[in-house]
């Protein structure tokens, strides 16, 4: 009988987040000015009351945008094991045609 079995991918994406907060001043011209050195130089201050993730600017990365790190992976999700990365496919490759060959000479 079959059985039904679940993965999950993790992915590392890029995303612009929209942070919003407000600066006390007498003028715009001023507040724009405190603005500009807070997000500068004193950004751990701020307080954001509100923040917008800008889902259309979501953008799949690369291992090469990542260092060579692996930007996709594939898990088990009964066990936890990763099956594939993608900044190793040479080595993955590799693997999946050892364990045919192991299968077929066992005939597993």
């Amino acid at each position: 009988m079959k059985q039904e079995f679940e993965f999950y991918i993790e992915e590392r994406l890029m995303i612009w987040n929209r942070l919003k907060f407000s600066v006390e001043a007498e003028t715009l011209d001023e507040a724009k000015e405190k603005a500009k050195f807070m997000v500068t130089k004193e950004r751990e201050d701020i307080e954001f009351w509100d923040n917008i993730m800008l889902y259309d600017t979501l953008t799949e990365l690369e291992p090469e945008d990542n260092e060579g790190n692996p930007t996709l992976e594939l898990y088990c999700d009964k066990d936890g094991e990763m099956l594939y990365d993608n900044a190793n496919e040479e080595l993955w490759l590799i693997q999946t045609l050892i364990t045919q060959k192991f299968l077929q000479l066992f005939k597993l």
